[in-house]
């Protein structure tokens, strides 16, 4: 079964170009072009059937109540339902960084920075020159963190008005996912994402001014484990699995609320 979700990014106006630049880059490094199994059809559906005998009576129990069941079938997956500080805006390369993809199968991903220092911005951005220019304006805030090892070890912040105040303070208190916006790569590193196995890799993304570039270190996932949905976490096979079962995925929607999220 071949994958289709990137194709609706490329048949999409506003991520045509961006799902241009995914594509190359994945042929180039050997990836399965996978953006999310909510995106797909044939692959989702062998997905689900193969969680029925580990999740449906599970559904049947907490049928009607989808944190619940998510909660129950996360800790059945073997999985964990707190998984350090959620971090809800954006996070772009300041400087070379080395991150770990913790959580697919959206856009952005999700990753914790072991090293290098990420700027934290309310909005996303289509460049770095745009971004600085906004924040000369004084229309971004000017926030830059440095990482070690998950966790903030200084963060400068120059200008905090947009960022929700509590969400800045929160990075102090311990590992952080970040939302990953490397400006044009994004939807790329959604794809990286899926083709990666989660909290065991290793990705460097070296900066030269506008440009970025990325090398896998460690943690690539064979293309038959991506296929398979098995570099999905066990809270996406949950959400997953609840919202087919209620019919919920709505693919057009899905597409255009995550096209939204792109520049």
């Amino acid at each position: 079964m071949e994958p289709i979700s990137l194709k609706a990014f490329l048949q999409n106006p506003s991520t045509k170009s961006m799902a241009e630049i995914a594509s190359k880059l994945s042929k180039e490094l050997g990836l399965v072009e996978l953006v999310s199994f909510y995106l797909e059809d044939d692959l989702l559906k062998s997905l689900i059937k193969r969680l029925d005998s580990r999740l449906e009576d599970l559904y049947k129990s907490f049928s009607n109540d989808r944190d619940k069941f998510i909660q129950n079938a996360i800790n059945r997956l073997g999985g964990k339902t707190g998984e350090g500080v959620q971090f809800p805006y954006y996070a772009t390369p300041e400087t070379d960084v080395v991150v770990t993809f913790v959580e697919n199968n959206s856009v952005p991903a999700k990753v914790m920075v072991k090293e290098g220092k990420m700027r934290l911005t309310f909005v996303p951005y289509e460049s770095y020159a745009s971004l600085e220019g906004a924040i000369a304006r004084q229309g971004e805030d000017d926030i830059v963190a440095t990482f070690r090892d998950g966790k903030v070890v200084n963060l400068e912040k120059k200008r905090n008005i947009f960022i929700e105040n509590k969400s800045v303070d929160a990075l102090m208190q311990g590992p952080v996912a970040l939302n990953f916006y490397p400006m044009g790569l994004t939807l790329f590193s959604s794809v990286l994402a899926m083709n990666l196995k989660l909290s065991e890799n290793r990705v460097k993304v070296t900066r030269n001014g506008e440009e970025l570039r990325v090398e896998i270190l460690e943690g690539k996932a064979s293309p038959d484990e991506v296929l398979a949905g098995d570099t999905l976490s066990p809270r996406s096979k949950a959400s997953l699995y609840y919202d087919y079962k209620k019919k919920t995925i709505f693919r057009n929607e899905i597409v255009e609320a995550l096209a939204s999220k792109l520049i």
